[in-house]
């Protein structure tokens, strides 16, 4: 079939006028500035490019501090429990006896991170054995806590405006040392008299009061929630059960006070003026104590003490401890083998991906 000249003329014209159209198009670029964004950042929402960090499941992102010479870690979110479902190995204070036999956190049970189940006591924070609060962290892949790490997370939270509530949970929201607030510190006083298991970051007052209601403001109610700066929520740092720390101290090198004549020679419970200012231990402000929530501290006072005996410390306070707890307190007296403690529990640390 032939093709008239007519049709080949037709075809020339459309090759012009389309040729014509890409040249237009190619000089309006140059102009106008697209629209679209290039497809290798249209996924990338604004300040991206730079890495998450992450942290196992059970553990919340703690930010550094230079004071401490930190980094950024990951924590347990809530007191160690174990994966072991066995009734019996929590006793009637709602704790989990690791020293049971068969109660072992190990072989085929996990030390975890999780709201619900008993925390893991009866356990030494080092005693030698596979069955101390150091070896659990590492076979957990990370570390017992460190003095600097709790130090990190307290002086982190001190800063936070919803941390400082009335005692009975309610009334947050307030300039730290606000007077009549408190820094929120867990279940101290002992009703219900056993450690609590947690719940969900809705109900920071959970299981503390008398009429069942787990409602802050409620009779008997207490925070067991504190909140950091980066929005993340840690349980139990105060009250409930105690936490083994990383750090010893010889019994000659205890903080003596500073009140003549005041417990010489005696294990002492001390509001931290007065004591030596020690940035290790304590709150931001020196004259915050017990009435402001922050905790007291257990020490050996004696002037010229000359006994070695290592001790380990333990802070946060337990459910029986009332004004004594606090997210600063330290009780300086548990030696780091025992292991019969009924109220003393841990944290693992590790870092984040």
């Amino acid at each position: 079939m032939k093709l008239s000249k007519r049709f080949f003329a037709y075809l020339i014209v459309i090759f012009i006028l389309a040729g014509g159209l890409a040249f237009f198009e190619s000089r309006l670029a140059t102009f106008v500035t697209p629209i679209v964004t290039p497809e290798s950042t249209q996924s990338q929402p604004s300040g991206s490019l730079m890495p998450v960090e992450t942290c196992p499941s059970g553990y919340i992102l703690v930010p550094g501090d230079p004071k401490y010479n930190t980094s950024d870690f990951c924590v347990m979110k809530y007191d160690a429990k174990c994966t072991n479902t066995n009734p019996k190995c929590v006793t009637p204070e709602g704790v989990y006896k690791n020293n049971l036999p068969g109660c072992e956190c190990q072989g085929n049970f996990q030390v975890v991170s999780t709201a619900d189940s008993a925390p893991i006591t009866f356990i030494p924070e080092d005693d030698g054995s596979a069955d101390s609060a150091k070896v659990y962290c590492q076979n957990a892949g990370g570390h017992l806590i460190t003095n600097n790490e709790w130090m990190t997370i307290a002086r982190n939270i001190e800063q936070v405006e919803a941390n400082w509530c009335n005692r009975d949970g309610t009334g947050c929201g307030n300039p730290p040392g606000t007077p009549g607030k408190i820094l929120a510190n867990g279940h101290n006083d002992d009703i219900p008299a056993r450690a609590l298991i947690s719940s969900t970051d809705d109900k920071p007052c959970f299981d503390t009061t008398s009429n069942g209601s787990s409602v802050c403001g409620s009779k008997s109610s207490q925070k067991r929630t504190l909140t950091l700066t980066n929005g993340n929520v840690i349980w139990d740092l105060a009250g409930n059960v105690w936490t083994w720390v990383d750090a010893k101290i010889e019994r000659r090198d205890e903080p003596r006070s500073i009140i003549p004549g005041e417990g010489n020679t005696s294990w002492v419970w001390a509001e931290f003026q007065t004591v030596p200012y020690d940035a290790n231990l304590m709150p931001k402000n020196p004259l915050w104590n017990s009435t402001q929530g922050v905790g007291r501290i257990y020490h050996y006072n004696s002037v010229g003490d000359t006994d070695t005996t290592i001790y380990t410390y333990i802070r946060g306070g337990n459910w029986r401890h009332g004004y004594d707890s606090g997210a600063f307190t330290v009780h300086m007296q548990p030696v780091p083998g025992k292991t019969n403690i009924d109220d003393v529990g841990f944290r693992c640390v590790t870092s984040p991906k």
